[in-house]
């Protein structure tokens, strides 16, 4: 009796085990998963975006009430340049395994051209920042500086909506997502919001007017921009993937 119990039990454990292996459905949630290395890059490069934007915001406020402005102001747009350069670059580099959820190679195509666009601008961002240290033309350099910087969050809002467009379709139902999916798109507005505000006050800086004040006030906007989206994202990879 007890071999015909076990014998009965292996058979079924058995059946189960194909019906797992040939159930469409499963190989759609295995497609939908991305290797964990993946996971992890996507989430480190998004927390040292969150951590380099942290950087600049307290580089800037130590800037804005007196403390080596124009050093300061150079420094951090380096370090929001470097975080918009690896949250932007380690996402678009990474964001093939997320295929399954996008619903056409024009999406992925946007999605790839908008966080490339951002990982270039940072990389700019961070190089004018690098010349205006070095003591090259810094008041310009660092209006320009927070020109590209703010067009590059531009770039990202666009990118990373649409990127969360597609992580909505492979995610399971739940409070706990719908609030991570929320907290993306609030993300990505206020990313919008915020590089249009750096654009224009980096104009005005170029045309004159207070151009030290309005650059910092511009990397302080930039860095608390890129300190939420990075930390958000990450976020919502953890939420997820669970890694």
């Amino acid at each position: 009796m007890a071999i015909g119990t076990e014998r009965y039990a292996t058979e079924r454990y058995t059946q189960n085990d194909v019906t797992t292996r040939d159930d469409p459905r499963t190989d759609n949630h295995r497609a939908s998963t991305p290797p964990m290395h993946s996971v992890h890059q996507m989430e480190s490069g998004s927390f040292a975006e969150s951590l380099a934007g942290a950087a600049g915001v307290v580089l800037a406020i130590l800037g804005i009430i007196g403390l080596l402005p124009t050093v300061l102001g150079a420094i951090s747009a380096i370090a929001v340049g470097i975080g918009l350069f690896l949250g932007g670059g380690v996402i678009a580099a990474r964001s093939k395994q997320l295929d399954v959820g996008l619903s056409s190679q024009n999406e992925r195509r946007q999605i790839l051209g908008g966080l490339g666009m951002e990982a270039l601008a940072g990389a700019s961002g961070a190089v004018l920042g690098l010349l205006s240290l070095l003591g090259i033309a810094p008041v310009t350099l660092l209006s320009v500086s927070a020109i590209v910087l703010g067009g590059a969050l531009l770039m990202a809002s666009a990118a990373t909506a649409r990127l969360e467009s597609a992580l909505g379709r492979m995610a399971e139902s739940g409070d706990r997502h719908k609030t991570a999916h929320e907290a993306v798109y609030v993300a990505s507005g206020s990313d919008f919001l915020v590089g249009a505000g750096a654009v224009i006050l980096g104009i005005l800086a170029l045309a004159g007017h207070a151009p030290i004040t309005l650059a910092l006030v511009a990397m302080l906007s930039v860095g608390a921009a890129g300190m939420l989206s990075g930390s958000t994202f990450a976020a919502r990879v953890f939420t997820m993937f669970g890694a």
